[in-house]
């Protein structure tokens, strides 16, 4: 089972990360050409990276660092702290924004969202999976696992940065007063 949600997290996560920072860069592109063909294109590069990584997945799982009873329980709070972060943002979520067809239709602009979870961290989507992926990684223990988890993290850095200007250009000074009162990851502490 650990084997299985090891080969999972390579085969996916790096995708996932991947189609923000394909659409992020090139809105104008994107929204020109539509969501059918974005949607499209994006699709078919994901199944080949997905293909690629099933592929290279023994040698990408690296290590097995065996089963650490530990290890897995940490893992389980990660994770259900992950789905707990979810929840929140997908209450101010409807399906399309979910989707990402605001960034990529300008039909569909969608709205900043400011509420709820959105008013305590700007990035609750990425908190989500950073945690949500560290717990597994926790549970599964193999050494690329950890490596690939690590990369797509960092990746995430300069998609919160593109997915920042890309906001800026939509929503002017209503997602730079935003900014400047949320954090983007950590919440702050109140006295």
């Amino acid at each position: 089972m650990r084997r299985i949600l090891g080969v999972l997290l390579i085969v996916g996560l790096p995708p996932a990360v991947l189609y923000w920072l394909i659409v992020h860069p090139f809105v104008g592109f994107w929204r020109r050409v539509g969501p059918r063909v974005t949607y499209s294109v994006v699709a078919i590069l994901f199944a080949g990276m997905c293909l690629a990584l099933f592929t290279g997945r023994g040698y990408l799982l690296g290590r097995d660092l065996g089963t650490r009873w530990g290890l897995i329980g940490m893992g389980v709070v990660w994770y259900l702290a992950s789905a707990w972060v979810s929840l929140l943002a997908r209450k101010q979520l409807d399906l399309r924004t979910f989707a990402g067809l605001p960034e990529v239709s300008p039909a569909h602009p969608g709205r900043l969202l400011t509420e709820g979870v959105y008013g305590v961290i700007r990035h609750p989507r990425y908190v989500s999976v950073v945690l949500g992926v560290t717990g597994l990684a926790m549970a599964v223990n193999f050494l690329g696992v950890y490596l690939v988890v690590l990369g797509s993290m960092l990746a995430l850095i300069p998609v919160t940065v593109l997915e920042g200007r890309e906001l800026a250009r939509r929503f002017g000074k209503e997602y730079q007063a935003y900014r400047r009162r949320v954090p983007a990851w950590i919440p702050r502490v109140r006295r």
